[in-house]
């Protein structure tokens, strides 16, 4: 078995987790000086989002240099002393690794634009105009065209789609291919443990000429053309071979925000040079509330629905039960945190930990992001014009066309837009928690959840992932076997089985007492929220209450 079938990951956004030289922003330097508490918190390995040189246009997704650190997180040697202290700790880095498209500030672009004749116009993807406008109507995920005029061709246009400032590489071109894959062993033979494969479904795009049937909007966002391709399969295969060549245990983890899960199986197949888990977007059990049809999806509220939670679930651990591990995960940087987003029913420790309980304990690699094992909720921001990521100046001019209040699209922001979840971690009660002495790159009103006070709270959030954590790490809630239960609407129960153990996981996601018949077996509980009472037979759940329990077989 390989080292990240056991993974337990912790998501750092750099920028927001230790600032050490009073600049307001993270820095390498500052993921250092945690790495005890990452460790004795329970987890095994990291991933960083990306800290390769950036115009930080898409927060270092747009990358201008990928064989250099960006200088306000630091430098080359001060990821040398993260990698051999984190590895010092038995700790595995992982990098983000944005594949689909590079910033136009790279240099690859700059000689594309500057060079008539350079080798590397055919490192992006290029069409002159047709009938005198955008050679099709595909709509970018950043809104508007995919196509942007190039700068010096009057009558042609490069394709980009996110930011037109992030042009799209041409994955068709072998050379595109190498030079990817030369950026990852470079990264390699610098120690890293794997990557995170960035946006990989969309790195095949379709027939340019041909034009999107959608209708509701000049440039439909329209998947078929620019996502699961099946040529995505062939190029990820020639990529994954040379990174495994170089190492074969390096961990790839694959961004597939679209993905179902028969895609899922088929990217993570372990016969065909394919990544070892994928991740998607829609695995968190929401319903949304879609009365208000001028809202869109991604900032529409939304609750947890356990039948749907239940549901998901069943089906990726049925498909991939003998292919790969599903990411068990509540969020990351691109959507608000799990404790805002939620409309969670009532806001309390009990249930924090029995969402972190529910879903971290089933079969598959857990994904938390920073700040969840303490509770943290999202930046709240008092006004929208504090808002300046590009979705949301897109959403604020939408909703204020149709007379939308200002208070109403403030509290749509504050619960669903992605920025309120790049705050920095709260580790003390000081000013700005403890992140920095000079105000954070990202900051608004936060909660007084940090550290330092969680760590003197024996049933603190922070103590109850410790536990959950090194529970996760044993043999039945690792490598077992998975059965959801059949349950009555308010509860969620598995089990997990080996050979000599199983466990048992049983929530109340609801505000009244529950009575669960428990499987034959000796029981014995491990871990716990507040109010459960056992019996040889039964578990009395209180409200929200949450157990587990293992037996011999």
């Amino acid at each position: 078995m390989n080292w990240y079938n056991k993974a337990i990951v912790y998501q750092i956004y750099p920028k927001s987790f230790q600032d050490t030289n009073d600049d307001g922003i993270g820095d390498l330097k500052g993921i250092i000086k945690h790495l005890n508490y990452i460790k004795d918190m329970g987890f095994n390995t990291i991933w960083l989002n990306p800290i390769f040189v950036s115009p930080q246009i898409d927060n270092g997704y747009d990358v201008s240099n990928y064989f250099a650190i960006d200088p306000v997180l630091g430098n080359m040697d001060d990821f040398s002393k993260l990698m051999a202290k984190a590895h010092q700790l038995n700790l595995h880095i992982i990098l983000d690794l944005p594949i689909n498209h590079t910033s136009d500030q790279h240099p690859w672009f700059k000689d594309a634009i500057n060079n008539k004749n350079s080798i590397f116009k055919d490192y992006y993807i290029w069409h002159d105009q047709v009938n005198g406008h955008e050679p099709n109507n595909w709509g970018s995920f950043f809104g508007g065209s995919v196509w942007e005029k190039s700068p010096q061709n009057s009558k042609g246009y490069y394709f980009h789609l996110f930011d037109k400032r992030m042009p799209d590489l041409n994955w068709k071109n072998p050379e595109v291919q190498k030079s990817m894959a030369d950026i990852a062993k470079f990264w390699l033979e610098k120690g890293v443990d794997g990557f995170r494969l960035d946006a990989f479904i969309h790195i095949a795009k379709a027939n340019l000429d041909q034009n999107s049937l959608l209708t509701g909007a000049d440039f439909p966002i329209d998947d078929t053309f620019y996502a699961k391709l099946p040529a995505v399969k062939d190029y990820l295969a020639s990529f994954i071979k040379e990174i495994k060549a170089v190492k074969p245990d390096a961990f790839i983890f694959g961004e597939a925000s679209s993905a179902k899960v028969r895609d899922a199986a088929e990217y993570t197949r372990p016969d065909g040079n394919c990544c070892d888990v994928v991740v998607n977007s829609d695995n968190y059990g929401e319903v949304y509330d879609d009365s208000n049809p001028d809202i869109p999806k991604f900032f529409q509220p939304r609750k947890l629905s356990l039948d749907v939670l239940k549901e998901t679930y069943v089906t990726w651990e049925s498909v991939l039960a003998d292919i790969s591990l599903p990411t068990l995960t509540w969020g990351n940087h691109d959507i608000s945190r799990v404790l805002d987003r939620l409309n969670l029913p009532i806001q309390t420790n009990q249930i924090t930990k029995l969402l972190a309980m529910l879903l971290f304990l089933q079969r598959g690699v857990p994904v938390i992001y920073y700040g969840e094992e303490i509770g943290m909720h999202g930046l709240k921001y008092k006004q929208v014009s504090d808002f300046t990521d590009q979705r949301a100046i897109d959403l604020i001019r939408q909703l204020r066309s149709k007379s939308m209040p200002d208070s109403q699209i403030l509290q749509l922001l504050n619960d669903q837009d992605e920025m309120t979840a790049r705050g920095p971690m709260q580790w003390d009660s000081s000013k700005y928690r403890g992140f920095s002495k000079v105000k954070p790159w990202n900051w608004a009103l936060t909660d007084a959840t940090n550290v330092d006070q969680e760590m003197q709270q024996p049933e603190s959030i922070m103590a109850f992932y410790r536990e959950l954590l090194q529970l996760k790490k044993h043999a039945c809630f690792t490598v077992g076997n998975y059965q959801l239960l059949i349950t009555n609407p308010k509860i969620y129960a598995y089990l997990r089985m080996t050979a000599s153990k199983q466990g048992l996981v049983v929530a109340n996601f609801s505000d009244q007492k529950q009575i669960f018949d428990l499987p034959k077996a000796k029981w014995q509980k491990v871990l716990a929220n507040d109010g459960v009472k056992i019996t040889a037979s039964t578990i009395e759940l209180s409200p929200w209450g949450c157990c587990a329990l293992e037996s011999k077989r």
